[in-house]
């Protein structure tokens, strides 16, 4: 598991993960909302630092999530490919960077994004939506999920993107807690998870109303991806 604050590619960029500050608008037409202006700010903040503003990155949620990424592609097809750890870099706007999940070289490539919440509401309030469209009303972070799709669709260069999400089976956390143990990195990061009671883990009951593994796929939009290029190519004239 990459720390998000040790890729140096990320640092001063415009990240797909974050990337949906940049859309909202302010009261004139064409104009930055105040997400992307703070943003912005940030971003130049960095480059002053010239190192990430977060330092967040032992929480729970998050190791927690990019743990089960490796678990989450033995659930699926052979046709996925787990590039996580890569980070893309746009050809002509250097300021635009990504880290997809995965992509699958189907017809027109898809490039895809997992989530493992760490809370069962937000994994509910995904499974109970059955389109992209619903997924962007309804979860609090819809928006943000949708638009790291459509960056890194430009990225990957994808026609399609899969929103994965995920929460084990009960009957899976034994198989879980031995993976973190067979685990060639930082075991201590992960040692809370081998330790930890089924109570104290997200999961479903075998057997349940819910599926463990949701797939949402669309085809991204043209004009979507215009317009984020478009605010791309604002946003970058105003990086020190």
């Amino acid at each position: 598991m990459i720390s998000i604050t040790d890729n140096k590619a990320r640092v001063g960029n415009f990240t797909s993960s974050e990337i949906y500050h940049l859309v909202t608008s302010g009261k004139e037409k064409g104009t930055f909302g105040k997400p992307a202006i703070t943003y912005i700010a940030e971003k130049n903040m960095e480059r002053r630092l010239q190192r990430s503003l977060t330092t967040d990155t032992n929480a729970r949620p998050l190791i927690w999530g990019r743990f089960l990424e490796g678990h989450v592609f033995d659930l699926l097809g052979l046709e996925y490919k787990l590039c996580s750890q890569e980070t893309i870099t746009h050809p002509d706007y250097s300021c635009w960077c990504g880290s997809p999940d995965g992509e699958k070289f189907d017809e027109g490539k898809t490039v895809m994004d997992i989530k493992c919440p760490m809370t069962l509401k937000s994994f509910c309030q995904f499974a109970d939506c059955a389109t992209i469209e619903d997924i962007r009303s309804e979860h609090p972070d819809g928006e943000k999920y949708y638009w790291q799709l459509v960056s890194n669709a430009i990225l990957t260069g994808a026609k399609y993107a899969e929103l994965i999400f995920y929460v084990p089976y009960q009957s899976e956390l034994e198989t879980i807690r031995e993976k973190t143990a067979q685990y060639d990195g930082d075991q201590n990061a992960l040692s809370w998870i081998y330790y930890s009671k089924d109570a104290d883990l997200p999961y479903l009951i075998d057997g349940g109303f819910y599926k463990n593994l949701n797939i949402v796929r669309f085809e991204v939009p043209e004009t979507d991806k215009q317009f984020l290029t478009a605010r791309i190519i604002e946003a970058q004239k105003q990086l020190k």
